[in-house]
């Protein structure tokens, strides 16, 4: 494969949606920033984010009741100082929006503020009914062409040049091409891993390349055993999974089982406005109780209303036949969002010098256990604001940590580089570890199904040791890192909490409390993946920088 050096930015962002977008406008008056998107500048998650962003505005309401139903979401696990960050700049954030031309959603001359599943106060922010990220990225995209922000579609990282120095830059392949670019930070603003799972709301580029990436560049990993499940996905006879908001929950919509009954109740004192986790379970126990569908009922609210307040959800449920004015939709669980990922501080940073987190890649701690509802958008707006403030602010002199790891990975090409017999067990291998992945070390976690994922993904093990170029591969061989991550974190968490439900250990253990499951890349060589370790608490800033 041709390989071309395409010079040196001074930032680099591997992302196009709103973590990425807005972190590259906070630094396009600091530098030349180039956005790298692995397809269009539209793919990715932000596009289908229906809720809202969350924020406290309301005379009833304040940061501090924002704070603690988002502590209370995450099973009172996550990080309260980095919480009261998230919350306090929200309106900041609002704000800054705003001015950038959003356009919020208004009733009666007034913002028409959204509730959400455990939510207390009405909070959410949302554009166009339930289009808040398509509308939102139409935004950022338009005023990052304005401020003349490059742009690389189609561009597969596979690499982060990376050394003692620090991270320097990328390798990326496009249209059968390699491209070095050198830069004085780079900002993984990737998403998750939500294609590891069979049933996923997320895109089908979202294969945790940025947890791979950063992992092999010696970055921490942790908390890959909480993954959030959303509870009401319409699966239509074609297509992919489709998300129906919490907003219509949180707009008065019931979860009925096939004879009409409300049942969220009989879990959950707050009924359909509990907690995410909780009512995916109860759907599921629903289910397997009733041996019948489950359903979200929102009839009740009047045509009109459901048309003008969810227009999306209401066009895209009549393309497959479903009228949602007249009928109930039926719903199940799906892999919705990756509460863990790569362990930053408050201002993004990694154990990596000049190399950053932001977005549903990076885990600051804000979710603790369980992501509140509308808390995605937020905290990738806000942390995508002071990682780019930081970044500017550190950013290395000429010629730092990029070309030394270009030439040892240049050099490092040829070796391992696979045959037709392994390209063909990993390009097989995908749906496999989804249906693993979805059966064993999903929803509900048990020791003999954890212990049975963890065999098998061994047995696949070898594959990481092959050298790939195509994307694919590489793709399926980040997949099956991060999967395999996953399990081993679930396995040695032997405890229920927020969204890592065991069947075998129902309750949290209090000594627990505060500890956390990491990774962090072996020394040796032939280590492709050490046990979790445990630590406690929170780092006050990041390792590396």
């Amino acid at each position: 494969m041709q390989t071309e050096d395409l010079g040196r930015a001074d930032f680099i962002v591997i992302g196009s949606g709103a973590a990425g977008l807005y972190a590259a406008l906070h630094l396009a008056d600091a530098g030349r920033v180039s956005v790298l998107s692995k397809l269009d500048l539209y793919a990715g998650n932000t596009r289908f984010a229906q809720g809202g962003v969350a924020a406290a505005f309301s005379a009833d309401d304040s940061p501090e009741l924002h704070m603690e139903d988002t502590w209370r979401a995450g099973a009172g696990f996550g990080n309260r100082a980095a919480i009261g960050v998230l919350v306090r700049e929200a309106p900041e954030v609002i704000d800054d929006l705003i001015r950038r031309g959003v356009k919020f959603d208004c009733r009666n001359g007034a913002v028409a503020l959204g509730r959400e599943g455990f939510h207390s106060r009405n909070r959410i922010w949302h554009i166009g009914g339930d289009a808040t990220g398509e509308e939102l990225l139409k935004v950022l995209l338009r005023e990052a062409e304005e401020k003349r922000i490059h742009f690389i579609e189609h561009a597969f990282v596979d690499h982060l040049l990376a050394g003692a120095g620090g991270c320097g830059g990328v390798s990326f392949i496009k249209g059968g091409r390699r491209f070095l670019l050198q830069a004085g930070a780079v900002i993984l603003a990737s998403g998750g891993c939500s294609q590891v799972y069979r049933c996923a709301t997320g895109a089908r580029e979202n294969t945790g390349d940025g947890l791979a990436l950063a992992y092999r560049s010696g970055a921490v990993l942790r908390d890959l055993e909480f993954f959030q499940f959303h509870p009401t996905v319409f699966f239509p006879p074609r297509g992919a999974p489709f998300l129906i908001t919490e907003a219509v929950r949180g707009e008065g919509a019931y979860l009925v089982n096939h004879e009409g009954e409300r049942f969220a109740g009989r879990y959950h004192p707050l009924g359909e406005l509990g907690p995410r986790d909780v009512l995916a379970r109860a759907i599921l126990r629903e289910q397997e109780r009733t041996r019948l569908p489950v359903y979200l009922d929102l009839r009740h609210l009047g045509a009109a209303f459901i048309r003008e307040r969810f227009p999306t959800i209401y066009r895209r449920c009549l393309e497959w036949g479903l009228d949602i004015t007249r009928e109930r939709i039926p719903i199940s669980p799906a892999a919705h969002y990756l509460i863990g990922g790569i362990e930053t501080d408050l201002e993004g940073r990694t154990a990596v010098k000049n190399l950053f987190a932001v977005g549903e890649v990076a885990s600051t701690d804000v979710h603790g256990a369980n992501r509140l509802a509308s808390n995605s958008l937020l905290e990738a707006l806000v942390f995508g604001r002071r990682v780019a403030r930081v970044a500017a602010a550190s950013r290395p002199v000429e010629g730092c940590g990029g070309r030394a790891p270009a030439q040892e990975f240049l050099a490092g090409l040829e070796r391992g580089q696979a045959d037709a017999g392994q390209a063909s067990a990993c390009r097989a291998l995908r749906p496999l570890l989804q249906k693993l992945l979805w059966e064993k070390v999903g929803l509900i976690r048990s020791s003999s199904g954890l212990e049975e994922a963890v065999a098998r993904l061994e047995s696949w093990l070898p594959l990481l040791r092959c050298r790939f170029a195509e994307r694919e591969l590489c793709e399926n061989q980040n997949l099956l890192l991060v999967g395999m991550m996953m399990a081993r974190a679930a396995t040695a968490r032997r405890e229920s909490r927020g969204c890592h439900y065991r069947a075998d250990f129902p309750e949290s253990d209090p000594r627990l409390q505060e500890r956390h499951l990491m990774f962090k890349r072996p020394q040796q060589e032939e280590a492709i993946m050490p046990a979790p370790q445990w630590v406690p608490g929170f780092p006050a800033s990041g390792g590396g920088a």
